[in-house]
């Protein structure tokens, strides 16, 4: 009897031991503590602290906004425990009817505001019949007014009292109505704005949560800093700079800033930051220049190329693309495999830090950023750039000269693509762009027009060669052009200007291009290895001007016409 004994109770033991114990659930209490915005949207990182002893965990993350990418989901963590992430999952829940507290204010708020259109929509009712009843009354008297003249005279008492009765309620009736006009145009815009909203909260979205289970297994207990992190869209950034020019010192203050926003269904608060950026191309500050080429007009294929930049633009588009980095993190979980927990993480930062064909910048201090699309101005960068001021101008195509500072940009610094706002003497003037900029690169930084210094191409002589030679033309055309090129001071100081133009180069044996006369001898020609484009440099004294006159004939068969004259 005892060894039956036994042996039921050493079975019992095998299956109790052998059956799998049940995971104990831990619903985390989390915080968003970092974001990291691309363009367009946002890598979110929640945290939360918990305490574990040996055995199995199902830690839950619960009712995240359902935003969520779900193939960008990574745990991650570190801690004293030792611990094995066997995985994660993301479970979804439908709701049948919308619990979220905003959309119960927002319909409570429409329906109060159509109750009050009611009330006007009845009150106008009422006084229109007011007015149809005055209307009459008004009628009446001037019908029986004058029948009652035929027989006796009103008293001058009567005929004013009903004369001020008539106007007072006629012009009480057309204050109350316009009183009523003017809520109700009111309220039908807030019920408008009220409905775009609740339209956005209640849409199919808006109606499931989701939740995000976490397997853990722990073979050492302790505490455990678990990380969940998961791309959202509604987020966004771009940089802006404030150049803050000072003639006295030839310096320029460079202050760059992101402009973020966002509207993921989260506010975020107390968050560290990060911005990724990818590279991106821009539109130049100053009109393009190339060379000017003649040759042979093609009828059948004939390609036309204008390059024209306009020196003020009015904004521009920057499309960013990057991966999340997770080196920081001390351990990374996907679903093809499970890795052990490391037992300390660390975490560094570099103000700016190149990552493949993306930037990125940490800002340095925590940030609060609410999820209803306003913009915040974060600071990420300011530098001191010892600066050369000169004007450059394209008169051909353009009739301004374009101020502008060669700058070197600081170590270990990159500069993004985007809009400059320049300010001269403390006053806003204008906005000008600047390219992606490398560490230590010189680069040009454009300051804007500058109506104070005066530009101008003009056409002083174009004479062709029609000689006839015994009554017969000649078998080739002749045509001299002669150009003259000012440039004027009206500033204070003395300036420093950079003339740029094209002296046609030709492509075809047939047609060819003889140099005149040229007053003032060019600095450059063929500038940047562009045939023909020639670069004067000139300095010039307060309300000084100096012209530049050039000369040069084409010449070509009389029957073929030249494209590019």
């Amino acid at each position: 009897m005892r060894k039956i004994t036994l042996l039921f109770f050493l079975l019992f033991c095998v299956v109790i031991f052998s059956s799998p114990l049940k995971a104990e659930e831990i619903i985390a209490q989390s915080r968003i503590e970092k974001v990291t915005i691309f363009s367009g949207n946002a890598m979110i990182t929640r945290v939360s602290p918990i305490k574990l002893n040996n055995g199995q965990y199902k830690v839950i993350f619960p009712e995240l906004i359902p935003e969520i990418d779900d193939n960008s989901i990574r745990v991650s963590g570190a801690g004293s425990a030792e611990v094995k992430i066997l995985g994660a999952q993301l479970v979804r829940k439908f709701l049948e009817d919308s619990a979220d507290k905003k959309v119960r204010e927002l319909e409570e708020a429409i329906q109060g505001l159509r109750d009050e259109l009611r009330k006007l929509t009845d009150l106008k009712n009422i006084l229109q019949e007011e007015r149809v009843f005055l209307d009459s009354l008004k009628l009446f008297s001037r019908d029986q007014l004058p029948q009652d003249l035929a027989t006796k005279m009103p008293q001058a008492a009567e005929l004013e009292g009903i004369l001020k009765f008539l106007s007072t309620k006629l012009a009480d009736n057309f204050s109350k109505n316009l009183e009523a006009d003017i809520k109700i145009r009111d309220l039908a815009k807030k019920e408008q704005a009220l409905n775009a909203e609740l339209s956005r909260l209640i849409s199919a979205s808006r109606r499931q949560t989701k939740s995000i289970v976490v397997d853990l297994e722990v073979t050492k207990p302790g505490d455990l800093k678990l990380a969940l992190s998961y791309m959202v869209g509604g987020a966004s950034w771009y940089p802006v700079y404030d150049a803050r020019v000072n003639f006295d010192k030839s310096e320029v203050e460079l202050i760059s800033q992101a402009v973020v926003k966002q509207n993921s269904g989260d506010n975020w608060q107390n968050v560290a930051v990060t911005l990724s950026s990818a590279k991106v191309n821009i539109s130049a500050s100053m009109p393009e220049i190339d060379s000017w080429f003649i040759r042979p007009l093609q009828r059948v294929l004939l390609e036309r190329k204008m390059k024209v930049v306009a020196g003020a633009v009015g904004g521009f588009k920057a499309q960013f693309s990057a991966d999340f980095d997770h080196k920081d993190s001390a351990m990374a979980w996907n679903e093809k495999e499970s890795m052990p927990l490391q037992q300390e993480a660390n975490y560094q930062y570099a103000q700016a830090q190149e990552q493949g064909v993306s930037v990125v910048y940490q800002i340095k201090q925590p940030q609060d950023i609410l999820s209803d699309g306003s913009e915040y101005k974060l600071p990420v960068s300011s530098q001191i750039l010892k600066s050369e001021f000169e004007y450059s101008a394209y008169p051909r195509l353009s009739g301004y000269s374009y101020l502008r500072s060669k700058v070197r940009n600081a170590k270990e610094l990159q500069l993004i693509s985007g809009r400059v706002n320049i300010f001269l003497d403390g006053s806003y003037v204008g906005s000008s762009l600047i390219k992606n900029i490398a560490p230590e690169e010189e680069f040009d930084l454009y300051m804007g027009i500058d109506e104070n210094v005066k530009v101008k191409r003009e056409l002083v002589e174009k004479k062709s060669d029609d000689t006839l030679i015994g009554g017969i033309p000649s078998p080739n055309k002749k045509t001299t052009y002669k150009y003259k090129l000012s440039a004027e001071n009206y500033k204070g100081r003395k300036i420093k200007i950079s003339i740029f133009d094209n002296i046609p180069v030709s492509q075809d044996d047939k047609i060819k291009v003889v140099l005149g006369k040229v007053s003032l001898e060019p600095k450059d020609k063929d500038w940047k290895d562009k045939p023909g484009l020639w670069r004067w440099e000139l300095e010039l004294e307060p309300r000084a001007k100096q012209d530049i006159f050039i000369s040069y004939f084409i010449e070509h068969p009389r029957n073929l016409e030249v494209e590019g004259i």
